[in-house]
């Protein structure tokens, strides 16, 4: 079943609207005006008329007329005349040129609005100013989603199919949202639909918003009888015709002046313009619920113009809004799509190929990139500058709209011109107790582990909602649940097997509790491989027991060793290249082994003091039966502890990296690990000198290989590489020569010499086409 033939599902509360930049906007108020307080009410006209529903409409209808035949090479002239028609006329009692129309009085005192706020739809000349939109047939409109806990509208005009709206560009962006995992299997609702009363009355309380989109013509309105700033008001058109069955249904709005009768101006001939009723965020909020620090993105025109900003920011606030987007002046329907869909790229993340469909409207990095927190993309917005498959780039960045509009020049602000800017008003919405997942989505950047006997620690850095979720991850025998021990906003921790299911593979952190609502994480490899080293050293003995002679000696230390890492390019902020982390690990798995696998010599020495000399021997052999070394860290204090270990150890000449986990800055493929071992097996000795020979120890209770040379180390260099490509490491390693103080003798005229080697089978879970720096969502 299509997106477009069905409800769909979501949950989460953000609108937002068309308005200016990411910023304070200087006011310039309008003569006769008072710049309103902060956080006003928003002022209301009052309809006391005695007009029936029909003779409102009609009215209208014969001033759409009338604009059609004004000459249409200025607006601000053309609607200028129209006002003073209209009250020349003797049916409006009054009429004033407002930002974003007309708005203005009948005969007996019925306020009207007239749009002309959107230049592509009015078409002729004014259109040919601008950077138009496609047309767009009117659909019919899905069934809306069943009631939810959270909500996702996407409201657009689909009645005005001149080019101001895209209605199929607001379905998209609604699917992009189906397809990332919001639906009603996880206790959201998507819908995508006309702006009509009825959709607004039938959403009503039963689906509170997390986020909610506008996009639909936008005015600023007056008592143009008196047109100060306490009477003024912002006002969104609606789609639904003006009947005297609407009106009464919903009189006491209308009395109010929360919904006002109005029409949007065209002059494009292929467009019925149907006088329809206009409404107020008043009336927005009293029939809509919004979840706490639910986010509202308005991408109509003037919803943040400094004349009614403080009015519309305290309604909707007041109404549990944590964050309001809108746009200063009037925007293009191109660039308010095409922000909204930079926006929607970057919040929900992406695969290649496209699951969410976004790359027809915003385009990608390669690889996609990871979903990253709203505010994180709010500054990404005012950096970066248009670039997408909607239109051809512009050298403005997606927080502002400039296409030369004349209206715009005329408005507040003054010194922004034509230029209208999205302004960003944030109210504390992420500082609700739980708020809307919209806020940042589950987003994986990084992870590393702390290695244990018992278990691995997993870390994993990134952006995670406020309230605590799950964590799984899926190799190929399948999928295995992992418990968060801590969860914040920008780490979770959680612990994980050693060997065995589940000890690598995809990993993906959840909203929500299993069973409930869940959305994902992008998924994220924790790579795993196993391998074998081998630590030799060769000892040349010339003393034993006291007594000069000659004899050599060989040490040989077998590690099996399990080691895993996050080894993915990460992409550490938005429209970032991704970036190659350092290859390392802090130790082996807790179920790798190490084994002395060779301990074996000769000594020969002369006794001088029996003529004729007399010749003893000694020799050297691997002990039996003794028990292999387990992960941990070797203590050195004379007492075997039978651990071994090999891990990061910082400091290291190049080409070591760093041993640090995540990126470093530099390509950091090659790690220079120490490897120690304190073994339980300490060898034997035997000789035919009545044992005086074999009477020191024989085999050192530490043994460090990779460190500088000192007490217990013995230098030298162990080099693992892994290949960027195929991640598979390579193994390499300097020789150590050192003083050894095995086969029973002082260290100081031990001469031995040591290295490593080895090999690592194919990886598990490697980074690949499907999981360099990716973010989709679905699944469970």
């Amino acid at each position: 079943m299509t997106f477009e033939s069905r409800a769909l599902l979501l949950t989460g509360v953000i609108a937002f609207a068309a308005g200016c930049s990411s910023g304070s906007v200087t006011l310039t108020p309008a003569p006769n005006r008072q710049t309103p307080s902060p956080r006003a009410p928003t002022p209301t006209p009052s309809a006391t008329g005695s007009l029936t529903s029909a003779q409102v409409a009609t009215a209208l209808q014969k001033v759409e007329t009338t604009f059609g035949s004004l000459p249409h090479t200025n607006l601000v002239n053309d609607l200028s005349t129209l006002a003073a028609q209209m009250v020349s006329s003797h049916a409006y009692k009054s009429a004033v040129v407002e930002p974003g129309g007309i708005a203005a009085k009948l005969s007996d005192g019925t306020p009207v609005l007239l749009f002309a706020d959107r230049l592509e739809g009015l078409g002729g000349a004014y259109g040919s100013q601008s950077r138009r939109a496609p047309a767009d047939r009117r659909r019919a409109d899905p069934p809306l989603s069943p009631p939810s806990a959270h909500e996702i509208t996407l409201f657009v005009n689909e009645a005005d199919t001149s080019g101001a709206f895209t209605p199929t560009r607001q379905v998209a962006y609604g699917n992009a949202f189906a397809q990332s995992g919001f639906g009603a299997s996880t206790g959201y609702g998507v819908d995508a639909v006309d702006v009509s009363l009825e959709n607004i009355l039938a959403l009503g309380s039963g689906h509170p918003l997390d986020f909610l989109g506008m996009a639909t013509h936008g005015i600023i309105g007056s008592d143009p009888d008196n047109p100060l700033a306490s009477n003024t008001y912002y006002a969104w058109l609606s789609t639904s015709p003006i009947t005297d069955a609407m009106t009464a249904q919903y009189q006491t709005d209308y009395n109010a002046g929360n919904l006002i009768s109005a029409i949007y101006l065209t002059i494009n001939k292929t467009t019925v313009a149907l006088p329809s009723y206009a409404f107020t965020p008043v009336f927005l909020t009293e029939h809509m619920k919004f979840n706490p620090g639910a986010i509202l993105d308005n991408a109509s025109c003037w919803g943040q113009n400094p004349l009614i900003a403080s009015n519309v920011q305290g309604t909707v606030q007041a109404a549990g809004v944590g964050r309001y987007l809108g746009w200063t002046k009037e925007v293009g329907g191109n660039d308010g799509d095409e922000t909204d869909a930079f926006i929607f790229d970057r919040m929900l993340g992406e695969q290649s190929p496209s699951t969410t469909g976004l790359d027809l409207y915003a385009n990608q990095r390669t690889p996609p990139q990871r979903p990253f927190p709203l505010d994180d993309i709010e500054t990404a917005m005012g950096a970066e500058n248009r670039n997408s498959p909607i239109e051809r780039p512009h050298s403005e960045p997606y927080t502002q709209s400039d296409n030369g509009y004349a209206v715009n020049a005329v408005a507040p602000p003054i010194a922004d011109g034509t230029l209208a800017r999205l302004v960003i008003s944030d109210f504390g919405g992420e500082s609700v107790a739980n708020p809307p997942i919209e806020y940042g989505l589950p987003s994986i950047s990084l992870m590393y582990v702390i290695e244990a006997a018992a278990n691995g620690a997993l870390t994993i850095d990134g952006s995670f909602p406020a309230a605590s979720g799950h964590i799984q991850i899926t190799d190929s025998s399948g999928t295995y649940p992992l418990t968060p021990a801590s969860w914040s906003t920008s780490q979770v921790t959680t612990t994980l097997p050693n060997g065995g299911n589940g000890a690598s593979g995809i990993v993906k952190v959840f909203y929500g509790t299993p069973g409930s609502s869940v959305i994902s994480s992008n998924p994220v490899p924790l790579t795993q491989w196993s391998g074998q080293l081998v630590y030799n050293e060769s000892d040349k003995i010339p003393d034993l027991g006291g007594d000069d002679g000659s004899g050599t000696g060989t040490l040989q230390v077998t590690y099996n060793v399990n080691v895993r890492d996050d080894v993915h390019p990460t992409v550490p902020q938005i429209d970032f290249s991704p970036v190659p982390q350092n290859f390392t690990f802090t130790g082996p798995e807790g179920n790798s082994r190490a084994t002395v696998t060779m301990f074996n010599g000769t000594f020969t020495t002369v006794d001088e003091g029996t003529p004729p000399p007399t010749m003893y021997h000694a020799t050297f052999a691997l002990a039996q039966n003794a028990a292999p070394m387990v992960p941990g860290i070797p203590t050195g204090q004379g007492v075997p502890s039978g651990t071994f270990d090999i891990g990061a150890y910082g400091g290291q000449p190049s080409p070591c990296n760093n041993a640090r986990a995540g990126p470093q800055g530099v390509a950091g493929n090659v790690f220079c690990p120490v490897a120690a071992f304190d073994s339980l097996d300490t060898g034997t000795c035997s000789d035919d000198d009545s044992g005086d020979l074999c009477g020191p120890p024989i085999l050192s209770p530490l043994v460090n290989f990779g460190l500088p040379p000192g007490v217990g180390h013995v230098g030298g260099q162990l080099i693992l590489t892994m290949d960027p490509s195929t991640y598979a490491i390579s193994v390499t390693s300097n020789q150590a020569s050192f003083l050894s103080s095995h086969f029973g003798g002082a260290s100081y005229d031990r001469q031995a010499t040591a290295a490593m080697s080895g090999a690592f089978g194919t990886p598990l879970s490697p980074p690949g086409s499907a999981t360099p720096a990716y973010h989709r969502r679905g699944g469970v």
